[in-house]
């Protein structure tokens, strides 16, 4: 089986031509964002949208995802002086 040399798509990483997205954007808001929008499957969600990123050659927005993932994998939401419910609660017992 032959498949198709893809090295001439890719581009390296952090070059002149990333295009960005989400340059400049909150993690934070973003990972309250994607709680809000898929719950329990938040981080799996944002998973993707690292991977979704990476495969496209947006370095930038591939980082922002990551530290996305990073905060909602941790379990570190940040205060934002709202509460969205059971949510608002760690594991562990401690707020957010």
């Amino acid at each position: 089986m032959t498949f198709a040399d893809t090295s001439k798509y890719r581009q390296p990483p952090s070059s002149d031509a990333d295009i960005s997205i989400w340059c400049g954007k909150d993690p934070a808001v973003a990972a309250l964002a994607a709680k809000a929008a898929y719950g329990s499957d938040a981080t799996l969600a944002v998973a993707w949208c690292a991977l979704g990123a990476k495969v496209d050659g947006r370095a930038t927005d591939a980082h922002f995802w990551f530290e996305v993932f990073c905060l909602l994998h941790g379990g570190e939401m940040p205060a934002t002086g709202f509460s969205s419910g059971a949510d608002s609660i760690n594991s562990d017992g401690k707020p957010h």
